[in-house]
This record gives structure tokens, C-alpha cells and sequence, in this order.
């Protein structure tokens, strides 16, 4: 029999969401079905509400990618999980596993990606089918507030970090302070790195320091470039989240110090436009990298139980809210990420 509940409903951009009761799969085979206990707010999920994104293959449709809950039914195939083990569920609904990407480690690339609230129903409900192969256990002393941002808000930053190759010692520049930027913060900071917080809200750098940032500057207030050549020396590696500004990735570039890393994790509208010569003779390198892989969420969870992340979260209790969690998103009242505690 059908699972009954309440789910958020995406219908037409532009629109708030329609909480209505819905019926829930039984999971078929290597399936779960989830009992939602938490869930995140991503900007992705407001620019698509907001009509910036294009609307998902499937719509109507359930939006919510960052889910933490426990197991309410398993289906056939499924072996070692059971009712009731914590668990949380990403964006990668399914990957392949077979073709080049995935063989090669790079799942979020993979040819035949099914994407959680994109082409089956996410998180902004009381149940969610979900993969068995594709969930990951929350360690016990991970609080279920905290748990949706080891799928994307620490896993985001922390996959950025390792694709530069991130040492002790290194000089990192979170650029950009926000849900992901204090996660980034902390994580380099785990790493051993030194760390500079870049933002124009002053509120939020505050912040940016006492999650572990060494240097903070207000971009609006002095030129970020100058300040981190004279601070460091320079970056060997700036993490660049801003999602609107295309300019400031240009001075991220020129921030590096030779042999630098500009990882991009925001995606502003626009085209990039760097000097050739220095870009050749300085060595710099410009990687672009898209979300995150199962192993990132699994080692993001790991940082979590040991204390070395705290995530900055704001908490919203019921799925009633998830609209009002949405408009704050979109007026910057959120400090850190929302939560939608079920």
C-alpha cells in the first residue's frame, strides 16, 4: 500500500509552493523509502522557484536535495539497512556506475544521472524514495539539523578543496561568505590551512571569523587583491562562491599567488576574461567544479561527528514553513542554511 503524506508541490515558477497530501511509492527493488526528518534550502532550488533556472523534466515536482531522515520501508535487494537507520540522500539520485565518468571517479558527471528533485521527487515532503546504492548513514552523533549540509554545503566546498590538492600551509581564499563559505572556511581550516574570508556584509564576515577565518576582508570597503598579496603574499588557492558578480572572479585570478588554484564553485552569468601571458608564465590553473561526489558527502559527515565542522544553519520547524524559509532566502535574512525540521 501507498505511503501517505504531505509533500511541498512545485507548479508553476514564480509561485509559492503548494504543501498538499500525496501518496508514496512502496520502494521497488535496491529502494528505500524515507521518512524526511530534515532538510535544506538551497539558492539552486530558489533560482528555479524563481523562475532564473529552467523547470525540472518532471513537473509538477517536489524540489529539496538535501535530505537527512530514516529508513520507513526497504525494498527487495536491499542488505545491510533496515527501518529506522539514519541516512541522508543527495542530489545523485542514481548514477550508472558504467560509463567513463563514473569509472573514472566522477559521478556528478555521469552520462545517465537521475537528479533528486529534478527528475524524481525531492525532499520538501514527509517521504522520499530513494536508492539504496545512493545513501550514505549518518555517524550517531550527528544531529539531524546539521546532517542535510554534508550533501551539498560542506560537500561542495570540501570536493573544491581536494581537486586544488589543499595542504597544511597553504593560503586559501573563501570568497564569498555564506552557507558554503563558512563550511569552506572550516574545512580548510581542518586541513591546516590558513584561511581569508572575502564578503561585503560585514554581519557575515563577523561570522566568517568565528568559524575560523585568520583574516577577513570587506570587499566594499578596501580592494580585496591588494590586501591578500599583502597579508600572504598571495593565494594558493581561492574558492570563489559568488554567484552573481562575474568581475570578482577576475580578481580572484589576480589575487593567486604563481602556481595558484582559482576553483569555481559559483557560476555568475557572464564570460571570464583572463590575461593569457600571466595565466602562462605564473602557472596558474582555473578549475571549474561541479558539486560533489558520494565520497565527499561520506568524508563532509566525518567532519561533522569530529567536531571539526559546525555547520551555520537556520532552522525552520515544519514543512508549513517552507516557504517562509524560501522568502528569507531570497531578502537575505538567512544566516547560514535554512533547515526545515519535519
Amino acid at each position: 500500500m501507498p505511503t501517505k503524506g504531505r509533500a511541498a508541490i512545485f507548479r508553476e515558477a514564480k509561485k509559492p509552493l503548494s504543501i498538499e497530501e500525496v501518496e508514496f511509492p512502496d520502494p521497488k527493488y535496491d529502494e528505500v523509502l524515507i521518512r524526511v526528518k530534515a532538510v535544506g534550502v538551497c539558492h539552486t532550488d530558489l533560482a528555479t522557484i524563481d523562475g532564473e533556472f529552467p523547470p525540472p523534466p518532471l513537473m509538477p515536482t517536489v524540489l529539496g536535495h538535501e535530505i537527512a531522515g530514516e529508513i520507513h520501508l526497504v525494498g527487495e535487494g536491499v542488505k545491510d539497512l533496515k527501518p529506522g537507520d539514519r541516512v541522508v540522500l543527495s542530489w545523485l539520485w542514481h548514477t550508472c556506475g558504467k560509463c567513463r565518468y563514473c569509472i573514472k571517479g566522477d559521478e556528478q558527471l555521469c552520462e545517465h544521472l537521475v537528479e533528486t528533485g529534478r527528475h524524481v521527487y525531492g525532499g520538501y515532503a514527509e517521504y522520499v524514495l530513494a536508492k539504496a546504492s545512493h545513501i550514505i548513514s549518518i555517524p550517531p552523533n550527528v544531529p539531524w539539523e546539521y546532517a542535510p549540509a554534508a550533501t551539498d554545503a560542506i560537500a561542495t566546498p570540501f570536493k573544491g578543496l581536494r581537486i586544488a590538492g589543499a595542504k597544511e600551509g597553504d593560503v586559501v581564499v573563501v570568497w564569498g561568505v555564506g552557507a558554503l563559505g563558512f563550511n569552506a572556511i572550516q574545512v580548510a581550516k581542518a586541513k591546516g590551512c590558513m584561511v581569508i574570508a572575502v564578503g561585503r556584509s560585514e554581519f557575515k564576515l563577523q561570522k566568517a571569523k568565528e568559524v575560523g577565518a585568520d583574516v577577513i576582508i570587506n570587499a566594499s570597503k578596501e580592494d580585496p587583491v591588494d590586501t591578500i598579496k599583502r597579508v600572504s603574499g598571495g593565494a594558493d588557492i581561492v574558492l570563489q562562491l559568488v554567484p552573481t558578480d562575474v568581475k570578482t572572479y577576475e580578481q580572484a585570478f589576480y589575487s593567486l599567488r604563481r602556481g595558484g588554484v582559482l576553483i569555481l564553485l559559483g557560476y555568475p552569468p557572464g564570460k571570464l576574461c583572463l590575461p593569457v601571458i600571466e595565466w602562462g608564465l605564473d602557472e596558474k590553473k582555473v578549475i571549474a567544479s561541479l558539486a560533489f561526489t558520494r565520497y565527499d558527502i561520506s568524508e563532509s559527515l566525518r567532519l561533522i561527528a569530529q567536531g571539526k565542522v559546525k555547520p551555520i544553519v537556520t532552522t525552520y520547524i515544519g514543512l508549513e514553513n517552507i516557504n517562509r524559509a524560501l522568502s528569507d532566502l531570497r531578502e537575505g535574512k538567512v544566516l547560514g542554511r535554512p533547515i526545515i525540521l519535519m
